[in-house]
C-alpha cells in the first residue's frame, strides 16, 4: 500500500496554511488594535498554525518512506523549454525509443524487453507523468531515481565528457512523454 500524498505535496499545503495563517493573524492584529473581536481570528490563527506543524510532521516523518523521489522546489517550477509542437514530439520520441523503450516499453507502460529483470519495475509513464509537473520529469531523467535502474541521462559520460543525453535532449523526451500520457503521439 502507498501514501496517497507525496512530501512536496505535504510541503504544498503547509505552504497554503501558513500564507492563510498569515492572513488570519492579519486579520487578529488589524482588529485587536482597532478594539473589535479578534479572539475568533487569533484562534483561527492557532488551528491553522497546528495544521501546518502536523503536516509538516508528517512530511518529514511517514513521507521520506514513499517512494517517489524528492525534487527540489526550483525543479519542481521549470517550465519546458523548447517549443510545443509536432517536431519536438518527434524529436522526443526518437530519443525515448532509443534510450528508454528498453526499460519503460514503446508506449511508455513499463513493460520494456529489460523490464522483468529489473527490481523494482519501471514505472508505468502513462499514469506517472501527467501526475508530475515537467520540471519535476526533467530532473529525474537528468538525475536518476536512487535505488531503481533509471540512470541519471544528465550525468557526463567519462568516455566523451559530455552529458548521456543534453538538456534540449531531456526537455525533448520529457514533451514527447506528456503527448504519450494525453494521448496525442502515436
Amino acid at each position: 500500500m502507498t501514501f496517497p500524498i507525496s512530501r512536496q505535496g505535504l510541503e504544498q499545503i503547509a505552504i497554503a496554511l501558513a500564507v492563510g495563517a498569515a492572513v488570519f493573524g492579519l486579520f487578529a492584529l488589524v482588529r485587536w488594535r482597532r478594539g473589535g473581536e479578534w479572539q475568533r481570528f487569533a484562534q483561527s490563527t492557532g488551528f491553522l498554525g497546528a495544521l501546518i506543524v502536523v503536516s509538516l510532521g508528517i512530511a518529514y516523518t511517514i513521507a521520506p518512506n514513499i517512494p517517489t523521489p524528492p525534487v527540489p522546489l526550483t525543479a519542481r517550477f521549470a517550465q519546458n523549454p523548447t517549443p510545443d509542437n509536432p517536431a519536438t514530439v518527434a524529436a522526443g520520441r526518437a530519443l525515448y525509443q532509443a534510450n528508454c523503450a528498453v526499460c519503460h516499453g514503446p508506449k511508455g507502460l513499463g513493460d520494456g524487453p529489460a523490464a522483468l529483470t529489473l527490481n523494482p519495475r519501471p514505472f508505468n509513464l502513462q499514469v506517472h507523468v501527467p501526475q508530475h509537473a515537467p520540471g519535476e520529469l526533467e530532473y529525474w531523467i537528468d538525475n536518476g531515481i536512487p535505488f531503481t535502474a533509471m540512470p541519471a541521462w544528465g550525468a557526463v559520460d567519462p568516455d566523451t565528457g559530455k552529458p548521456k543525453l543534453t538538456e534540449t535532449e531531456r526537455w525533448e523526451i520529457v514533451r514527447y512523454l506528456q503527448a504519450l500520457a494525453a494521448g496525442t503521439a502515436s
